[in-house]
């Protein structure tokens, strides 16, 4: 008797049918030819249990493991020996990624038991391409930023009428040749232009007043990004912390608003913990040419006028 399991792995997910009378090892194979990956973890049930695959009890069928209608998590282990350390000062030592700004990684997910998972933030790059980093993961590109970009700036003259001086504040081609440049912040047109070329929902949540800004409603599906005043990151949900963000879901159909009230759950924590910059007030410095404004708006001004668009907080103490 054929019986229905579905898999899920880093590159989606598919429904397969095997024997009942098929053995683990028969199993383990199938999800290596589904999935072309040699070296995995599997987990499945609810809420998640891992399965034990080893050699010495792959002739256990599958009838006697129970896993008929089942979806099988499939998380990728790296066997890739680790690097040596750098010792301090070398040379080939690489700067940190950008963190959460000390919060520990248990405050930046919530367990969600009723779907068997959690909802995380997953954390961007802080290097002014975080925008495009955050909403090209939840589509399943790969360093997105100059492809997002070059989109965006080609839309945006394909569409003269609706994206004139006006709208962007300066001429269209200035606009673009702008955009095109990797340190260039993408904001609200950016997400407005990416949610109708990939006909997807991007909900935004303010992490400080915790307003959520919904660009191409209506649409059948939705990802959902955090911004935090000067910073976009990507909310996604995961069956267990330890996978790899690979496996995460980063998308939901328009019609699931549980998923917008725990991302916003999420939120709330993290306003709490002050994960966000005031940008009504903080004082920002461009690093091109030293120049210092208050807020936001004093910056875009300064982008228009100069074409710098590379900015950091200044931190004042007393």
């Amino acid at each position: 008797m054929l019986i229905p399991i579905s898999i899920r792995a880093p590159k989606g997910q598919s429904r397969v049918q095997i024997d009942d009378d098929a053995t683990l090892k028969e199993l383990v194979e199938l999800v290596k030819e589904k999935t072309g990956l040699s070296n995995f973890s599997l987990k499945y049930g609810y809420p998640l249990k891992g399965l034990d695959i080893s050699p010495s009890l792959q002739d256990a069928s599958i009838k006697d493991l129970k896993l008929r209608g089942e979806t099988i998590v499939v998380a990728p282990v790296d066997t890739t020996p680790p690097a040596p350390a750098l010792q301090p000062g070398s040379a080939e030592a690489k700067p940190k990624p950008f963190t959460t700004k000390g919060i520990e990684p248990d405050e930046t997910s919530l367990e969600w038991p009723e779907r068997g998972g959690h909802i995380v933030l997953r954390v961007m790059p802080d290097d002014n391409s975080c925008m495009f980093t955050a909403f090209g993961g939840t589509i399943g590109l790969e360093n997105p930023s100059k492809t997002l970009r070059d989109q965006v700036a080609e839309y945006i003259l394909n569409h003269p009428n609706e994206y004139n001086k006006a709208i962007l504040g300066e001429e269209p081609q200035r606009y673009v040749t702008r955009m095109r440049q990797m340190d260039t912040w993408g904001g609200a047109i950016e997400l407005s232009i990416l949610s109708d070329i990939y006909n997807v929902e991007i909900s935004s949540i303010d992490v400080k007043s915790l307003r959520v800004d919904r660009f191409g409603e209506n649409k059948p599906n939705r990802v959902i990004i955090l911004y935090s005043g000067i910073h976009y990151d990507r909310i996604a949900f995961c069956m267990d912390l330890s996978y790899p963000v690979e496996v995460d879901v980063t998308r939901w159909s328009t019609d699931d608003e549980e998923v917008l009230v725990k991302a916003r759950q999420l939120a709330q924590r993290l306003q709490g913990l002050h994960y966000y910059t005031d940008t009504s007030d903080f004082v920002i410095k461009c690093e091109l040419c030293n120049w210092i404004g208050q807020g936001t708006r004093e910056a875009a001004k300064h982008e228009r006028e100069t074409g710098h668009s590379q900015f950091g907080e200044m931190q004042i103490t007393d």
